[in-house]
C-alpha cells in the first residue's frame, strides 16, 4: 500500500516515516508533502492508499487539502495528525471521511494497530471487488448477461483491459492432467491475489471453450501503478507456465493486446481461440501475441496443418486408431498427410521444430532427423503413420468412458443450471481437464457445453411462464441469468417472441388453448 506523509514539521514527518519503515508491515513510502498545496500534488501524482495529514499546515490546511484530494483519488484513507486542542475540528474530519485521529507525538503501538486494521480492512475490500469483477466477466463469458445492456450496473466499463488464454497441451491421463492444471491454476491464484489493489481487477477462470483464460483491468489514472500491477502479474503467469512445462506437458499462452475497452478485448480473446491452433506452429511454450497468430494464418496450409495435428493428437489421447488415421490421411484435399505435401519446402523447415515440439507432449512423438536433401515432410508422414500404428497398439489404453462422462456433465446441468454452473467446475468434479470435457461434449452431442446449457435453461424458462402471474425477472432469475433484459432478449431469438408475451398467452382459457 502506498503511504504518504504530509505535515509542515520537518522533523514530525522524518520520526512518522521511521516508524512506519520499523513496522515491517506490507507498506510502499511514495512521498512526502511540507503544506497543504505539496499534498495535492503529491495525491495527483501517487494516488495513496493511505494519508497522514496534518491538520495544520501552511497555504493549505489539511482539511481542505483532503476536501480537494478525496476528488482526485476518492479511495485513499486519510488519517488526521494533530494536536489534543484541534480535537474542535472532528466533526469536519468526520465529515469528510477521516478514519481516525493520531495524537502527536505519534505513539508507534497506536500507529501500528491503527495500520493493522486498515490492512485488513483495505484487504477485504479489495477482494470483495474482484469477487464481483471476476463473476460479471465469467457471467459474460457464459451469456448470463450482456455487457451493452449491463454497463450502467457494472465497473467493467471504467477499465482498459489485457489478457491471455492458456493451452495446455500434454499426453498425460486426463486425470493426472486434471491434477497438474489444478496445481498451476493454484499458484496462479497466489499471483493473482499479491497483485491487486483497488485501481486494477484480476481474474481467472475456465472458458466456455474449455481453455484457462487470464484477464488484468485497470482504470487509466495518470499516476497509478495499477496498470504496471497487471503487467507484473501477466509476467508470472509466464513465468510459472514455463516452469510447469516438461517433456510431458507444455503451457502456451496466447496474449491480447491492450485493450481500452471490454467489448475490444472480448473480440481480441474471441480471435486468440479462434487462431489458437496455429500455436502448434508458432511454438508452443511461449506467449504468442495475436499479431503473431495472425501472421502465420495468412501462409498457405497453416490452418489445415494445425488443424489436422490437433485432431490426429486428440483421437490418439482417446486410443481411437481410426479417427487417428482419419487425421493423417483424411479424404479429398484434408489430413495432414495431404496437406504436408503442398506446402512449401521453406515453411516447412520453419514449423517442422513447432511442431515436433507440439506432437512430443501430445503423443509422445519423436521427429525424424532430417535426412539430407530428402523432401523432410515424408520422412514425417512416414514417422506419424507408423507411430500411430505401433503405439495405439502397444501403449495399455487409458479407460475413458466418454459417453458416461458426457451423460453425467448432462445430468450435473439438469441438477444446477439455475446456479452459476461453468464447464471448469463440472470438469473438476469429474477429475478430467476442461479442455477435454468440451471437446468431447462437442463431439457426442453435437452441441457445444454453452449452447446445451442455454437451451436447457430457456427450455426451462418456457415451462415456468405457462404460469401467468409469475414474473418475469423472477423466471429469469430462477433459470440463472443475472441479467433480465439479457434473458429477454436470448428467449425472443430462440422463441420469437419476448417472455411477457409468451406468458400473457395463459393468461384466459382462450388464449391457453389458441396457443396450443
Amino acid at each position: 500500500m502506498r503511504i504518504l506523509i504530509a505535515d509542515d514539521e520537518y522533523l514530525a514527518r522524518s520520526s512518522l516515516k521511521s516508524m512506519l519503515e520499523e513496522l515491517n508491515l506490507p507498506l510502499d513510502y511514495v512521498g512526502e508533502a511540507a503544506n497543504g498545496e505539496e499534498m495535492l500534488a503529491a495525491v495527483r501524482q501517487h494516488l495513496p492508499d493511505v494519508a497522514f495529514v496534518d491538520i495544520r499546515m501552511p497555504r493549505l490546511n489539511g482539511l481542505e487539502a483532503i476536501r480537494r484530494a478525496r476528488t482526485v483519488s476518492p479511495c485513499t484513507r486519510w488519517f488526521i495528525l494533530t494536536g489534543f486542542p484541534e480535537f474542535e475540528y472532528a466533526q469536519e474530519a468526520i465529515r469528510l471521511g477521516v478514519s481516525t485521529y493520531l495524537l502527536k507525538p505519534v505513539n508507534p503501538e497506536e500507529l501500528s494497530r491503527v495500520l493493522q486494521d486498515f490492512i485488513e480492512d483495505h484487504r477485504k475490500q479489495i477482494q470483495t471487488q474482484n469477487r464481483q469483477f471476476e463473476r460479471e466477466l465469467v457471467a459474460l463469458a457464459y451469456g448470463l448477461t450482456s455487457f451493452d445492456l449491463e454497463t450502467q450496473d457494472s465497473s467493467i466499463g471504467r477499465f482498459h483491459y489485457l489478457g491471455a488464454a492458456i493451452y495446455i497441451d500434454s499426453h498425460l491421463p486426463e486425470t493426472i492432467k486434471a491434477e497438474r492444471q489444478t496445481r498451476f491454476c493454484r499458484l496462479l491464484r497466489e499471483h493473482l491475489d499479491r497483485h491487486l489493489d483497488l485501481h486494477n481487477r484480476l481474474a481467472l477462470f475456465v472458458a466456455p471453450g474449455g481453455e484457462l483464460t487470464t484477464t488484468g483491468a485497470w482504470e487509466p489514472r495518470p499516476g497509478s501503478p495499477a496498470k504496471q500491477r497487471v503487467l507484473a502479474y501477466l509476467q508470472a503467469v509466464e513465468q510459472e507456465a514455463q516452469t510447469a512445462a516438461d517433456g510431458d506437458l507444455v503451457v502456451t499462452l496466447l496474449t491480447s493486446r491492450a485493450c481500452p475497452s471490454y467489448p475490444a478485448y472480448q473480440e481480441q480473446l474471441e480471435q486468440l481461440h479462434k487462431l489458437a491452433p496455429l500455436r502448434l506452429l508458432c511454438g508452443v511454450g511461449k506467449k504468442l501475441e495475436l499479431t503473431q497468430l495472425t501472421q502465420e494464418a495468412g501462409l498457405p496450409g497453416a490452418a489445415e496443418i494445425s488443424a489436422a495435428l490437433l485432431a490426429l493428437s486428440r483421437s490418439y489421447q482417446e486410443r481411437s486408431y481410426l479417427g487417428y488415421m482419419n487425421a493423417h490421411a483424411g479424404h479429398d484435399r484434408t489430413g495432414l498427410e495431404k496437406t504436408l505435401r503442398t506446402v512449401r519446402k521453406a515453411d516447412f523447415r520453419r514449423w517442422s521444430t513447432a511442431m515436433a515440439e507440439f506432437l512430443r507432449r501430445a503423443i509422445h512423438f519423436q521427429a525424424p532427423a532430417p535426412e539430407g536433401d530428402l523432401d523432410g515432410a515424408k520422412a514425417w508422414i512416414q514417422a506419424l503413420h507408423n507411430h500411430g500404428e505401433r503405439l495405439l497398439s502397444e501403449i495399455p489404453r487409458e479407460e475413458i468412458p466418454g459417453a458416461d462422462i458426457v451423460n453425467q456433465v448432462v445430468a450435473l446441468i439438469d441438477q444446477n443450471y439455475t446456479r452459476d454452473i461453468s464447464i471448469g467446475q463440472l470438469a473438476e468434479q469429474l477429475n478430467i481437464t476442461p479442455n477435454y470435457l468440451s471437446t468431447l461434449f462437442h463431439k457426442k452431442t453435437g452441441s457445444t457445453f454453452l449452447t446445451y446449457l442455454k437451451r436447457k435453461r430457456l427450455l426451462k424458462a418456457k415451462e415456468l411462464l405457462a404460469d401467468p402471474n409469475r414474473p418475469v425477472h423472477e423466471v429469469a432469475e430462477q433459470v440463472g441469468y443475472v441479467s433480465v433484459r439479457h434473458f429477454a432478449r436470448l428467449f425472443a431469438e430462440q422463441f420469437g417472441c419476448l417472455p411477457s408475451e409468451f406468458r400473457d398467452r395463459f393468461k384466459s382459457p382462450s388464449s391457453a388453448k389458441d396457443s396450443g
